[in-house]
């Protein structure tokens, strides 16, 4: 009966310790399914004292069999533009947004960076497709006008 234990213990040592060398984990990352080709813009002075920010046009590719469902600009952590797809009508393929705001506000001297992110159906959430890198808008000019009378 003893021997009997031990050869049943020795066994189950055996199993458990082949299951633990077997038993590994696997790392599963999320690809991003929405691709941009690159993100570009800047910033320029509209009138003496009004800076804005502006950006070029781009180019969402969605991943074959997935369709668009959202992406937002985002300026330092602020969504500056937020779209999202009707029901009837999601983007596949390669998809490049209207203008709808060409430009946006911004503060003059201040530094800014700019940030796309999209959510296709492949996505559980928003993924970073492009970025900008840091760059600073120009200092608004103040002047003083004096008036000039001619007599």
């Amino acid at each position: 009966m003893k021997k009997l234990w031990i050869i049943i213990l020795a066994l189950a040592g055996v199993i458990l310790a082949g299951g633990i060398f077997r038993w590994q984990t696997h790392r599963v990352t999320a690809a991003p399914t929405v691709l941009v080709g690159s993100l570009q813009g800047g910033c320029y002075l509209e009138t003496p004292t009004v800076c804005k920010l502006s950006v070029e046009p781009f180019a969402l590719n969605i991943a074959p069999g997935e369709e668009l469902l959202a992406f937002q600009l985002s300026s330092n952590g602020q969504i500056v533009y937020d779209y999202t797809t009707s029901t009837f009508y999601r983007p596949t393929g390669s998809y490049i947004p209207s203008s709808v705001a060409l430009d946006f506000a911004a503060h003059c001297g201040q530094t800014y960076a700019l940030k796309l992110q999209a959510l296709d159906t492949g996505d559980l959430d928003f993924v970073t497709v492009g970025q900008t890198e840091s760059f600073k808008c120009p200092a608004a000019t103040y002047h003083m006008y004096m008036p000039y009378v001619k007599r």
